[in-house]
């Protein structure tokens, strides 16, 4: 008996059945099917990171306690070697309304009671910043300009707002418009307009609106009017606290986006000292104090190699720095500030790669099923072969290396299909969309131009590897089976 016959055997097996083919085809499509959804939703997992990275600040100072000033804070943390830049910010919630018209009716109110969206209802989450040291802390100029690319992209023809670009500091911290804007906005409005055009000056404090307001706020244009209603705990002369509502007029002074969709559906960016005098503590006011709830930090590029050291540390200032007895502050980095969003979004990556492994097991089991057919239907083969000299370990080694050749031409058919489909995915969504208007990927429901895709090496040998790895063990089991035949019984069996 040839020492070498397994491999004749079993490629003689391989060409002459042509349901191997089906099995090589259905590691094919597990391994293509695995490699294109993983880099797309890893493109995807990346861009949303991005987003709401660019969204939050580095480390965020935070659960301080009511009544706290800024500059106390500001001393302590700005004294660490590892702090670039620091900013305040005032958190609350509120209402924003159109001003009405004197015929009765608000701009764009038409139908509006059949509406119970909470952007429509005007509900927002109220975010005090200051814009001369935002703009140290976040990318604040990148999330206004970056409104006129998104909005854009919707075919809406609307420019960047250019309230941060005003020179002069003291109305570029009150997100001032235009002094002729706001003229023209009072007249559109139907409201007093005191003097000429010419001698008009602003007074309305600005407010940025996150973009995706634009679709139920269509009629918004830069000055508009807008009635922020609040309500805020205060202290009595009894000690007893109590409930009181605020109002403060604000003009609309454009647009932000910076993708990460829950902060541009429900947050507004309003001038901090606007929002500290609506709560009782305007900066004339002797005894008013400079409010914030949290404090933005920055830190310099070498120090953001070990996040929760300078959290620690920036923690334990700043709590020195609060009144003796106050709860503990905490200091959180960005992910920590978006846990429950990055988590959700990890858990669906790690369901989707389970998915992908039970597609994975089930081509493995359609291997399986054609070698354990293909060990019934040769039954006599088998044992011809034994009673010619054919040790067991070659026998099972012909199953085997049927089931090994299957998966190896399976798994770099299906990788080398899944790369090119990856690297041409834009290619073929632009193709599809431009002759029947339909998408792979709809990219407008997650604010892209294109379909983010991104091959991970090490998926690519682990899915390409782990395929012909499941393909050999389950071909084990078959190759075991013919390789424990006995001659006698395989040639007497009809």
């Amino acid at each position: 008996m040839i020492a070498a016959f397994s491999p004749f055997v079993a490629l003689r097996y391989l060409l002459t059945r042509r349901i191997n083919l089906l099995a090589m085809l259905g590691v094919t499509f597990a391994v293509w099917a695995s490699i294109l959804v993983d880099s797309v939703f890893t493109g995807f997992v990346g861009e949303i990171r991005r987003d709401v990275s660019r969204a939050t600040p580095e480390l965020i100072l935070t659960d301080l306690p009511l009544d706290t000033g800024y500059e106390p804070l500001r001393s302590a943390l700005e004294a660490d070697d590892a702090v670039a830049a620091t900013a305040p910010r005032l958190r609350h919630h509120g209402l924003l309304q159109p001003v009405r018209t004197p015929g009765g009716r608000a701009p764009g109110a038409e139908g509006a009671e059949l509406h119970f969206d909470h952007m429509q209802s005007g509900f927002a989450l109220l975010l005090g910043i200051d814009p001369l040291r935002e703009a140290a802390v976040t990318p604040l100029h990148e999330w206004v300009a970056r409104s006129e690319t998104v909005l854009a992209a919707r075919h809406v023809a609307l420019p960047a707002s250019a309230v941060l670009d005003e020179p002069d500091p003291l109305r570029r911290a009150q997100l001032l418009v235009p002094d002729d804007v706001e003229w023209l906005a009072r007249r559109r409005a139907g409201l007093r307009v005191d003097g000429a055009r010419a001698e008009h000056r602003s007074t309305w404090p600005g407010v940025l609106l996150g973009w995706r307001r634009l679709a139920y706020a269509p009629w918004l244009r830069e000055g508009d009017p807008l009635d922020l209603l609040s309500a805020a705990s205060v202290p009595t002369t009894g000690g007893a606290p109590q409930l009181r509502t605020h109002r403060l007029r604000l003009a609309f002074a454009g647009w932000f986006a910076t993708s990460y969709r829950a902060f541009d559906e429900t947050t507004a960016l309003l001038p901090i000292e606007a929002l500290r005098t609506m709560l009782g503590h305007d900066l004339a006011d002797p005894d008013s104090i400079d409010l914030v709830t949290d404090v933005a930090i920055r830190l310099h590029p070498a120090a953001r190699g070990d996040l929760g050291a300078v959290a620690r540390r920036l923690q334990a200032a700043a709590q020195r720095a609060l009144p003796p007895g106050s709860p503990p502050c905490i200091v959180l980095d960005w992910q920590q500030q978006n846990t429950v969003f990055l988590g959700a979004v990890a858990t669906e990556q790690a369901m989707m790669q389970f998915v992908l492994f039970v597609v994975m097991l089930v081509a493995a089991f359609v291997i399986y099923a054609v070698l354990h057919m293909m060990v019934v239907q040769k039954w006599k083969d088998i044992g011809i072969l034994a009673a010619l000299g054919g040790t067991p370990r070659a026998i099972g080694a012909v199953f085997l290396l049927c089931g090994v050749v299957v998966a190896t031409l399976g798994s770099a058919l299906g990788t080398a299909f899944g790369v090119l489909s990856a690297l041409h995915l834009n290619d073929a969504n632009e193709w599809l969309f431009a002759r029947t208007g339909l998408e792979l990927f709809p990219r407008a429901l997650f604010d892209l131009q294109r379909v983010p895709v991104r091959l991970e090496p090490a998926w690519l040998s682990t899915v390409a590897l782990g395929a012909v790895l499941l393909a050999l063990l389950t071909a084990l089991l078959p190759a075991r089976k013919a390789a424990r035949m006995n001659p006698v019984q395989a040639l007497a069996h009809e």
